[in-house]
């Protein structure tokens, strides 16, 4: 836009140094923390996932194209801040960052920004404030608004799993996922034909830890490998229990907006929308050990040991180089031991929210948004390993969900 010869906030010289340092911030503050805190990636990719460089550079491009061109048109804010939040909610999607990784690298963008524009005022001695503006608000303009949402979801408690069993008619797994708060960000906009009523829609994500809860009982009897179906007189692994993970939900609603001026600055907001939910691909993996049952001669026989057993023992001696006692010590972690499939269900929504107008182009805004979904869960069972072709025995069951959820969050409207 410079190039073309669209005047900025900045001269050349001034938008260069804001820049190199804003980028040097940023990146200061991201690489700093990636290799301090260590944080492993949802996919176990590797383990500096926290925060996310991505979106610390999106916010980092998007801050600096609000400076420089804000002030000519608030479209030029919306477009960055809604390409920055994509970028956000993609590495989510791609399950490449939790959502605090999101999160904090938005706001380490946003800040170096804002200390890269000081650092440069300063050397440049520019006054950065200016005039203050006086704002005159026409109480029943049409609220048409675009908004950056984040904030955070309860329910439900459970999700409704179907009843798995290690085989036909066999040992019942028991398994109960517990979910816990999730972390929401979203884009919602809506363009008002008058004061009151509008059309609009929104792009929601959310994360939903899952911890699962198994009763030791199963974990017991569980036929994790199949070794008691094949004949095996006790299970060479022994269930532990499964790892615990994040459930990806992405919402897309369309539908009616409502708003009524209680002032020249405040509004109350509500809305009717309609639209589809989309459960990310899921899977659990499990954590078992050795049984120390099959190095007992009184339970197993030396002939039961060398048919279901030792080709195993032996790998991990040979292969692993580890020793009987380090394998006792051992977990073994089976990474697709169940997988929930990617589902699509049509769900509803509505919410109440308050904004308050600070400028003629900005507003803050505090919601409550309850969402109702039925998704039909469908969990794939993988409790043997893999045969000398890569091929492992599968049972599927299914099971409806229903999904009430209360979001509470905040967000900065543009308004237009």
């Amino acid at each position: 836009m410079k190039l073309a010869g669209v005047d900025s906030r900045s001269s050349w010289k001034e938008l260069t140094v804001s820049n190199v340092f804003s980028a040097a911030l940023m990146a200061g503050f991201v690489n700093t923390l990636k290799y301090t805190t260590k944080e492993m990636r949802p996919d176990n990719s590797s383990n500096n996932s926290f925060p996310s460089g991505h979106t610390a550079t999106a916010f980092m491009c998007a801050t600096i194209l609000h400076k420089e061109y804000g002030m000519l048109s608030p479209w030029y804010s919306i477009g960055g801040y809604t390409l920055a939040g994509i970028t956000g909610i993609t590495r989510q999607l791609n399950n490449r960052h939790w959502i605090g990784d999101v999160l904090v690298g938005a706001g380490i963008g946003m800040i170096s920004t804002d200390l890269g524009y000081f650092f440069s005022d300063l050397i440049f001695h520019k006054n950065a404030t200016g005039a203050r503006l006086t704002h005159h608000f026409n109480r029943y303009d049409a609220p048409s608004f675009l908004s950056l949402n984040m904030g955070f979801a309860t329910g439900p408690s459970t999700l409704r799993t179907a009843d798995l069993y290690d085989t036909e008619e066999g040992t019942p797994l028991g398994m109960r996922l517990r979910t816990g708060t999730s972390t929401v960000v979203s884009a919602e906009g809506a363009y008002f034909f008058n004061a009151y009523i509008g059309l609009g829609g929104r792009l929601r994500v959310a994360t939903v830890p899952v911890i699962v809860d198994i009763p030791e009982e199963n974990k017991k009897h569980f036929d994790l490998d199949n070794d008691l179906k094949e004949g095996a007189p006790v299970n060479m692994y022994l269930l532990d229990g499964l790892e615990s993970d994040h459930l990806g939900m992405c919402d897309i609603d369309l539908g009616l907006y409502f708003s009524y001026p209680l002032s020249s600055r405040f509004l109350i907001g509500s809305k009717l929308l309609a639209g589809r939910r989309t459960n990310a691909n899921f899977t659990l993996n499990s954590i078992s050990r050795i049984n120390p049952a099959i190095f007992d001669r009184q339970k197993v026989s030396q002939e039961a040991y060398d048919q279901f057993y030792k080709a195993d023992v032996d790998y991990y001696i040979q292969q692993e180089g580890l020793s009987v006692q380090e394998m006792l010590q051992s977990t073994f972690i089976d990474e697709e031991f169940l997988h929930i499939r990617k589902s699509s269900t049509f769900k509803l929504g509505t919410g109440l929210s308050l904004a308050y107008r600070y400028k003629e182009n900005a507003a803050l805004r505090l919601y409550c948004d309850y969402d109702f979904a039925s998704p039909r869960l469908t969990y794939d069972l993988k409790n043997s390993w893999a045969d000398e072709d890569g091929n492992r025995e599968v049972r599927s069951y299914s099971k409806r969900t229903p999904m009430h959820n209360f979001t509470f969050g905040a967000s900065i409207a543009f308004m237009f």
